[in-house]
């Protein structure tokens, strides 16, 4: 149903000509009042189908909105969490008040933005002991960061609330897992110096290349080992790329800190939902 008006004028033009009791309506003067019924006509099937599309559309949203607890739902209630604020009773909703001093003050448009710190989530359902639970990876604006103990009592609590009875909810709040690598590149020596270093600009493309595809991942994206080659090769003056070793290494809260690195064959998720790099000396150029 995504006709234009143009297109159901020239049906029904079209239909006019198989009709042979018709063929003396052939002006095609503006004033025509052949022309101008058939315009009429057009214009009220274009109208008609512009407002199923519209209501086709309002039911999608409402579908994908209902309030059924699925990854999407829960992804959607991480981001909408407001720090600072309380739920109204018996409800969902956060109150757009808050106190101050004991007075009920209304929250403006922008205290109730900023309240919003959650800026990453994602949601994935896993079986842990055989029994299926959801986990919840939350992130704030600066992804080095994390959010303080007293933040995450509160989006326990928050979660706690709004979810149904049952589900076993587990918030990850951990650092971004750190990417270890080391490749060898062959460099144009026309277009970078020995030490990746471009000539004309003094900086480092290969290593701009490598935060941009770490950047441009989804929050929660898979790391495919192939794409981030493809990224380094596109770069200007790169001739060549043989990867000798990819690792990662992520929070293991047994360890009470990072675990140790494992190695990255194809692909993979990060546990905290993004990377991070500490350094670059895993970059050999040859010329």
């Amino acid at each position: 149903m995504d006709k234009t008006f143009e297109e159901i004028l020239a049906e029904l033009q079209a239909e006019k000509e198989k009709k042979a009791e018709l063929n003396g309506l052939d002006s095609t003067s503006k004033t025509s009042i052949w022309l101008g019924l058939f315009k009429v006509i057009a214009y009220v099937f274009f109208n008609f189908m512009q407002a199923a599309n519209l209501h086709l559309q309002e039911i999608r949203d409402l579908i994908a909105n209902q309030k059924v607890f699925n990854l999407r739902r829960y992804r959607s209630e991480a981001l909408r969490f407001q720090y600072g604020f309380d739920l109204i009773n018996e409800s969902d909703q956060f109150k757009p008040t808050y106190e101050d001093n004991g007075i009920d003050v209304i929250a403006t448009d922008e205290e109730i933005e900023n309240s919003k710190i959650i800026k990453y989530a994602a949601c994935n359902r896993v079986i842990d002991g055989g029994r299926a639970k959801i986990v919840m990876k939350i992130a704030p604006a600066i992804l080095d960061d994390i959010f303080p103990a007293q933040v995450m009592a509160a989006v326990a609590k928050y979660i706690e609330e709004i979810s149904p009875a049952g589900d076993h909810v587990t918030i990850i709040n951990y650092l971004p897992d750190i990417l270890k690598f080391a490749f060898k590149i062959k460099y144009d020596p026309m277009v970078l110096q020995a030490d990746g270093m471009n000539i004309i600009t003094a900086k480092y493309p290969v290593q701009e290349a490598i935060e941009t595809f770490l950047k441009n991942l989804p929050f929660n994206g898979e790391l495919s080992v192939q794409r981030l080659e493809t990224a380094i090769l596109a770069v200007d003056g790169v001739e060549d790329l043989q990867t000798l070793q990819i690792q990662s290494k992520w929070i293991d809260p047994a360890q009470n800190g990072y675990g140790f690195y494992q190695p990255v064959n194809m692909s993979v998720l990060p546990a905290s939902g993004r990377f991070k790099i500490e350094d670059f000396t895993g970059l050999q150029y040859v010329a």
